[in-house]
């Protein structure tokens, strides 16, 4: 079963959406970390880190939320992956499968790109 890009239907490649969803997770995980420290409005300090860590950190004190995101302790890093992973897997899943059901309808392609994310 191909759509008109040629490629396979959305249908048959679950796993692949929810791997790949992991896989964005699980490396933007640091990023949301630092954004949330800094939206929280924690100071974040690295008492006792690494000294590699701790004079870069001297040097570039805007970075230092980020070096802090990039270090232990991982609490609840698994329940944030694996809720952004399943998060993220649903939207793109869900709008590549809603396009596929709204084209075999007869929708236009224009209206089925756009109503599946809505």
């Amino acid at each position: 079963n191909t759509n008109m890009g040629g490629g396979t239907a959305a249908k048959e490649h679950p796993v692949e959406y929810f791997c790949a969803s992991t896989l964005a997770a699980v490396v933007n995980y640091p990023l949301w970390r630092a954004s949330a420290l800094g939206q929280s409005g924690f100071r974040v300090c690295l008492a006792g880190a690494n000294p590699l860590i701790s004079n870069a950190a001297s040097s570039f004190p805007a970075l230092v939320p980020y070096f802090y995101a990039f270090s232990p302790p991982y609490k609840g890093m698994m329940a944030t992956v694996m809720g952004m992973s399943w998060a993220r897997a649903a939207i793109f899943y869900g709008s590549d499968r809603g396009k596929e059901v709204l084209e075999s309808m007869g929708v236009s392609n224009t209206m089925s790109t756009v109503l599946p994310p809505l």
